[in-house]
């Protein structure tokens, strides 16, 4: 499973380069669409403006925008950025790091799974992700919306 930090990068993305425009997306909507609260989104954006993945700017016209286009940046390309152990591969059998050739038993399947588990992610763009996320992130962002107004 990915972290929490490159699923919620992969939905800013998906959402900041959705629409095809080259303008930047402000952070406040990006927080109204997505429902992340605003400190977080901020570590986020500056996690993945570090990485070189976006490139923000401050002041009137400012926002986030992305350094490259949505079908170009992949979930494999985040995990590599945010070091995301997911892209490791590790012993059903509890004897670390797996190898072709290691000290797994004979017929082990996790370097089978870990070679499909990679496939995946590096042919899902974080487009696909915004698309299949988007119902759920207009009720994540109305769930924040609500708590937000209670508190």
């Amino acid at each position: 499973m990915i972290s929490r930090q490159v699923a919620m990068a992969a939905v800013c993305m998906g959402l900041i380069g959705r629409d095809g425009t080259d303008e930047c997306m402000q952070i406040p909507e990006l927080v109204e669409r997505t429902g992340i609260s605003r400190p977080t989104l901020g570590k986020i954006i500056n996690a993945l403006a570090r990485k070189k993945l976006v490139k923000t700017r401050r002041g009137v016209g400012g926002g986030v925008r992305l350094v490259h286009s949505v079908e170009q940046v992949t979930l494999y390309d985040l995990c590599v950025a945010f070091e995301d152990p997911v892209i490791e591969c590790h012993c059903s059998f509890g004897f670390g790091h797996c190898v072709e050739e290691g000290p797994c038993p004979p017929g082990c399947l996790c370097v089978a799974q870990h070679s499909k588990h990679l496939e995946y992610l590096k042919n899902t763009t974080v487009l696909d992700v915004a698309e299949t996320m988007s119902p759920r992130l207009k009720e994540a962002a109305c769930l924040a919306k609500r708590s937000r107004r209670k508190c």
